[in-house]
């Protein structure tokens, strides 16, 4: 018996990674960034006794923006929860209903967290953080935006669903 050997595209180099995944990349730096400053809020804190005024909220806000900016990763890559453990005895009519419903759902959350998101910018537009002395709408824009990537990433899902109902 002759043995094959499976030919695999060559792995990307960071640099093709992070061009053809922007928005992973943000992440993930935000990620690093926010790791970076609650550390440096804990040394200078505990270890120096000097506490950095700016850290918490500078913390705060990247929390935020890498929370709306993952939900939108997550829906995305298909990593939101969901319960397969009843779906999954369905027939595979009733599952693929319910998969439409389910990113129907997430077009409405969506939907719900622009438009709430909007209205708490207008709410909070000239109140500033007291440390960083910028307006808080900045903060709470991270939540349109998420919810604005939500419905970029599960439309095109939420058409390959509605196609593979007519076996297209």
């Amino acid at each position: 018996m002759e043995e094959t050997t499976a030919i695999s595209e060559p792995k990307p180099t960071f640099y093709e990674w992070c061009r053809k995944n922007p928005l992973e990349f943000l992440a993930s730096l935000m990620c690093a960034a926010l790791t970076l400053v609650v550390l440096f809020q804990v040394l200078f804190r505990y270890a120096l006794h000097f506490p950095l005024d700016w850290a918490e909220e500078l913390a705060m806000v990247i929390f935020q923006w890498v929370s709306f900016i993952g939900a939108g990763l997550a829906v995305r890559h298909g990593l939101h929860f969901h319960l397969d453990l009843i779906t999954r005895r369905f027939s595979e009519r009733w599952q693929k209903a319910t998969e439409i419903m389910a990113s129907a759902s997430v077009l409405i959350v969506a939907y719900i967290l622009i438009h709430v998101g909007i209205m708490m910018m207008d709410m909070v537009k000239f109140i500033t953080l007291p440390v960083m002395h910028f307006s808080k709408a900045y903060v709470y824009l991270a939540i349109p935006v998420g919810g604005a990537l939500m419905i970029v990433f599960q439309i095109p899902i939420l058409v390959r669903q509605i196609r593979s109902i007519g076996g297209r």
